[in-house]
């Protein structure tokens, strides 16, 4: 193999490595928005009614919504609550709908705030699982959902 060929493959194996990997690995500073943190609340897969959690950065513009695709046999029974991170609750307007959840900002949330999304009372068939939860945000001024990754959230005894 030339000397081309291996630069060449070399640049295609990082590039496909660098565009495969989820936002849910980024870090609280990257600057761009993105989820993290994903856990369970106790972490037992046979504990009805835990709380489910993750946290989204805020860069560039301000979120005005937040959806969760909810992963099949998980539901929400006591609904979403969203904090700042002050510890403050940020008011919204939470919709579950078959299986998605929407978190509609009474306010938009500011670039540079990091806030917390807990599910509570989540009720799961019980057995240990890596719960994936697709996460999608609209900023202000843009009329159409923006994927930001996967958050995992692992059940097990």
């Amino acid at each position: 193999m030339n000397k081309m060929n291996k630069w060449f493959c070399l640049a295609t194996i990082a590039l496909i490595f660098s565009t495969s990997i989820p936002s849910v690995w980024a870090k609280e500073n990257a600057k761009f928005t993105h989820v993290f943190d994903g856990t369970a609340y106790p972490i037992s897969p046979q504990y009805q009614g835990a709380i489910h959690q993750f946290k989204v950065h805020v860069q560039g513009k301000a979120l005005s919504e937040l959806s969760i695709d909810l992963p099949e046999g998980v539901n929400i029974t006591e609904g979403i609550e969203v904090t700042n991170q002050s510890g403050q609750k940020v008011a919204a307007t939470i919709s579950i709908n078959d299986r998605t959840a929407k978190v509609v900002f009474s306010q938009p949330v500011a670039p540079e705030t990091t806030i917390l999304v807990s599910m509570r009372g989540v009720t799961t068939p019980g057995y240990e699982q890596t719960w994936q939860y697709h996460i999608s945000v609209e900023k202000v001024g843009m009329s159409a959902q923006i994927p930001l990754g996967i958050v995992d959230i692992a059940t097990y005894r």
